[in-house]
């Protein structure tokens, strides 16, 4: 489920949403008995598990099982019927996306939402400007008060140009790009944000062989930078190559959490995807 069937999820208030939840202080996010609803389906059911700052999590499972939406709940796509999340012990499950966002909270989509009509330059320029969501020309003429904020975003911007290797294509725009270079301009345009953690919903989608490699390893230079990162992903090699641990959700529920390896030897894991 995607972020575009956000309307159609009916709401139950949490009963204690303020709290601040026990358990693993130093957890970069913190989800604990999440449910989702839409009408009269639980699309997730009772999902808990913590991210830590600096380790990949794959959130795997076969089609249906959930991922996408539990992914949206965190990132505030899709409100929750009871549960609660954390950041560093602060409950966010009430804040919307742009507040969670500045918080350090950022996701991508399994659709690319580059600006095609843009170059890769803009795009990342914009985005550093954060939820304002000022035009480029605002960013290079905005008034005295603001310019200094504007110069760091084009000096980043920059910087991520040349950190993956995608500083010749900063003048290319969104629309000639192939998939695998608009996966990455928009997790570097995440990455403007100066996330704490990302969400990324089946970022090898529309990538080319030749490419997953170098993605794969452009997202564990993202993590030994100290962001923590939760990905869903169907292709399992990727998820054995990048991931620290996986969560497994089947039917709206959490029903393995641990190595990859653990994963694969479960039982009920093996029967989930293969039916």
């Amino acid at each position: 489920m995607t972020h575009h069937g956000t309307q159609d999820v009916a709401v139950e208030e949490s009963h204690d949403s303020t709290s601040v939840v026990g358990g693993d202080r130093e957890a970069a996010l913190s989800a604990q008995n999440i449910v989702v609803r839409y009408g009269g389906v639980t699309a997730v059911n009772g999902v808990s598990f913590d991210l830590r700052a600096g380790e990949v999590v794959g959130l795997i499972g076969p089609n249906g099982a959930g991922k996408s939406s539990a992914l949206g709940a965190l990132g505030g796509q899709l409100k929750i019927a009871s549960g609660v999340i954390t950041m560093g012990g602060r409950s966010i499950e009430r804040l919307a996306p742009y507040q969670r966002a500045r918080l350090g909270l950022v996701r991508t989509f399994q659709s690319t939402s580059e600006f095609e009509g843009m170059t890769v330059f803009e795009n990342l320029v914009t985005a550093g400007q954060g939820a304002k969501g000022a035009a480029l020309t605002q960013v290079m003429f905005q008034r005295k008060a603001n310019r200094d904020s504007g110069r760091r975003a084009v000096e980043r911007a920059w910087s991520i140009l040349d950190r993956f290797e995608m500083a010749e294509t900063a003048n290319a725009y969104g629309r000639e790009l192939s998939g695998g270079q608009r996966r990455l301009v928009e997790i570097m345009r995440c990455l403007m944000r100066d996330p704490k953690v990302l969400l990324l919903d089946e970022p090898m989608v529309g990538v080319a062989p030749r490419l997953v490699a170098k993605l794969v390893n452009d997202l564990k230079s993202v993590r030994d930078d100290g962001i923590a990162l939760l990905i869903v992903e169907h292709a399992l090699e990727v998820v054995s190559e990048l991931c620290d641990r996986v969560v497994v959700m089947a039917q709206g529920e959490v029903i393995c959490s641990g190595t990859y390896a653990d994963a694969v030897a479960n039982k009920e894991v093996r029967d989930a995807y293969l039916g």
